[in-house]
């Protein structure tokens, strides 16, 4: 009876986002800041910066209690109940090269924990920190080091604040901007006011990234590449980039071909929309790499090979995956803001580098604090439905597994997902405590198990 009515207010709130999105997508978004001119001095506060220092630390624990499941496969999530943390801590280097328009960003990163079930089991994963390569003890590496470089295509500036790898200064209007090194595809593409951190707002996966685009990385989530962004006019731009694939499904070798290319296309747009900023970000990517083709592996498993092995065998420089998606983000009120995703992929070959979505859908709202008297204060809700391709689907129901599922049969359904949270000041604007919930229907897309309930605290905080 209870799981009858989650699933009606489920059906009702997808109903509502749905409707939310489509009117937006009609509408348009989200406003750029006034340009400031050479002539205008700088105000006292407006000092640029030579060099920053920034850091942060995310602490998340999640709790999941035992839920139905008729078999359990080699990367399903574990039914039986359990608690898993992760802990990752990241320090943020950013200095001017001497010349102009230079600069250089250097992250070094510490990680340690586990996703609930090793981060297995759920297409949406529910922990935006987790990786696939999870400690015990904790583990150093670099997460990031890449130079930018900016060049001026016209006279006019416009003051930027600073941030984790962005330095406070004066910068071109209109722009060339070139990124070469190692990063996150996230840091670039879909990126999301509402959306788009996970260590401060939602944490699955299927919210705060472009989950069907099965977006270049590493086993810890970087990516080695170069990213060209040219913002011809204020609240426009338009941004390419060629990042190296993983030569095997959650790799870490990113092999320099050009046959091993992810090449993504984004146009992202601001400006008011009766008043409000929002914007619209079409993307369109891409991919050859290594992934092994579902319908040659399937054929091959039906002659009494094992999926795996038989998808192995497929699997070569220059296989093809390409797809596009749609970002929106909208504010409705001073307190109030909306935002919808959309993407979808031609699904005959292996997700390699993010998670196992094919159509991917999500929608939701995040409302200030301010608007029941409590600054700082931040309520969420969103909701989310991922689907497979027909040959991904077959796959996983012969026994095959991929880079995060894999139950050894598949009773198909789309993998539906809410998720709310709560996040609060601790102290002043440097700690953030947050409570969350994710409700999960078909975990893995397999109507034979779930749903599955997953209950979070986050604590993060930042320098």
């Amino acid at each position: 009876m209870v799981a009858g009515s989650v699933r009606r207010v489920f059906d009702d709130l997808t109903g509502a986002a749905m409707m939310v999105a489509a009117a937006l997508v009609v509408a348009a978004p989200a406003a750029a800041q006034s340009p400031q001119t050479p002539q205008d001095p700088p105000a006292a506060d407006r000092t640029p910066e030579a060099f920053a220092i920034h850091a942060q630390s995310t602490a998340i624990v999640q709790g999941l209690p035992a839920f139905r499941a008729r078999y359990t496969g080699q990367n399903s999530l574990y039914p039986n109940g359990l608690a898993r943390q992760s802990t990752s801590i990241t320090g943020f280097f950013s200095v001017r090269l001497p010349w102009e328009g230079g600069e250089l960003h250097v992250n070094p990163e510490f990680f340690q924990g586990f996703g609930i079930g090793n981060t297995l089991g759920i297409a949406g994963f529910v922990n935006g920190d987790a990786q696939k390569a999870g400690s015990n003890a904790g583990v150093f590496y670099l997460a990031r080091g890449y130079i930018r470089q900016t060049f001026a295509l016209g006279a006019d500036r416009e003051w930027q604040e600073g941030a984790a790898n962005q330095l406070a200064g004066f910068i071109p209007t209109q722009r060339v901007t070139i990124s070469v090194g190692r990063f996150a595809g996230v840091d670039f593409f879909q990126t999301s006011a509402y959306a788009g951190d996970s260590r401060r707002q939602f944490m699955n996966w299927s919210i705060w990234g472009p989950t069907s685009s099965d977006l270049a990385a590493n086993i810890r989530g970087y990516v080695e590449g170069a990213v060209v962004e040219v913002t011809p006019f204020a609240g426009t731009t338009f941004r390419y980039g060629a990042l190296l694939m993983p030569t095997q499904p959650n790799g870490s070798n990113l092999a320099l071909k050009l046959n091993n290319i992810s090449h993504v296309f984004e146009i992202a747009h601001q400006h008011n929309w009766f008043g409000r900023p929002g914007a619209i970000k079409p993307y369109f990517f891409y991919t050859n790499g290594t992934m092994g083709r579902f319908n040659q592996a399937l054929s091959l498993a039906a002659t009494g090979l094992d999926p795996d092995d038989a998808i192995a065998t497929t699997r070569r420089f220059g296989n093809v995956k390409w797809g596009f998606g749609l970002l929106v983000d909208q504010e409705l009120t001073d307190h109030i803001g909306v935002f919808a995703r959309m993407g979808w992929n031609d699904g005959k070959t292996e997700s390699y580098a993010f998670t196992q979505v094919d159509r991917a859908f999500a929608a939701g709202i995040s409302v200030k604090g301010d608007l029941w008297r409590m600054p700082g204060h931040t309520f969420g809700l969103a909701v989310v439905q991922n689907n497979l391709s027909g040959a991904h689907s077959r796959f996983l129901a012969a026994g095959g597994t991929g880079i995060i599922l894999g139950d050894g049969a598949l009773n198909y359904g789309s993998e539906r997902i809410i998720e709310t949270y709560y996040d609060l000041p601790v102290y002043k604007d440097n700690v953030f405590l947050a409570a969350n919930y994710q409700f999960i229907s078909n975990p893995g897309y397999n109507r034979d198990r779930g749903p599955a309930h997953v209950f979070g605290m986050r604590l993060h905080a930042r320098y």
